[in-house]
C-alpha cells in the first residue's frame, strides 16, 4: 500500500472544489437561496402603526367633512357621533404614541414616523399655544418635513 502525501491530496481537494464551484455555477439562482428578501416594510410595526394612524385620521375626516348635521351638540344623534369619532382620533393618536416608544431600526421606519410627525405636530403646533417661530420649533418642523418629502420623492 502506498503511503499518501500532500502532493497526492491538495490536487484531489483543489478538483472537488472546482466540481462544487462549477455546479453552482450552473445552479439556477432560485436553488441558492432559500426565499427573496422581504421588504422591512412588510413586518415593521412601527410601519403597521403609520398604516393604523393615517386609515383612522381619514376615517374621522370623513365623519367629520361637510359638517354633518349629528356633528352639532344640539342634534339628538351628537353623542353617538362624538364617541365614534374619538374613538376613531384615540385609535390614531394610540397609534402616534406606539411610534414614539419604540426606537426605530430601519430607514422605513425613520420615515414612517417622519410622515406621522409632519402630520400630527404640525397640527399639534397649530392648534394649541405654541411658540411656532421658535427656533427650536422651526429645526423640529424643517427636520420632520425634509424626511417627510424626501421620503416621499424615493417611493
Amino acid at each position: 500500500m502506498r503511503s499518501i502525501n500532500r502532493r497526492d491530496i491538495f490536487p484531489a481537494f483543489g478538483a472537488a472544489a472546482l466540481a462544487g464551484i462549477a455546479a453552482a455555477g450552473l445552479a439556477k439562482p432560485e436553488t441558492l437561496t432559500a426565499a427573496p428578501v422581504a421588504k422591512p416594510e412588510g413586518h415593521s410595526p412601527i410601519i403597521a402603526a403609520r398604516h393604523e394612524y393615517f386609515k383612522n385620521i381619514r376615517l374621522a375626516d370623513a365623519m367629520s367633512a361637510g359638517n354633518p348635521p349629528q356633528s352639532y351638540p344640539s342634534h339628538p344623534d351628537y353623542e353617538i357621533w362624538d364617541r365614534k369619532h374619538f374613538s376613531l382620533l384615540e385609535k390614531a393618536w394610540d397609534a402616534a404614541a406606539f411610534m414614539a416608544d419604540v426606537p426605530s431600526k430601519t430607514w422605513a421606519d425613520v420615515k414612517a414616523k417622519a410622515q406621522v410627525a409632519n402630520k400630527e405636530f404640525t397640527d399639534y403646533c397649530a392648534f394649541h399655544v405654541m411658540e411656532n417661530q421658535s427656533n427650536e420649533t422651526r429645526l423640529a418642523l424643517s427636520i420632520i418635513q425634509d424626511i417627510a418629502r424626501l421620503s416621499e420623492q424615493e417611493a
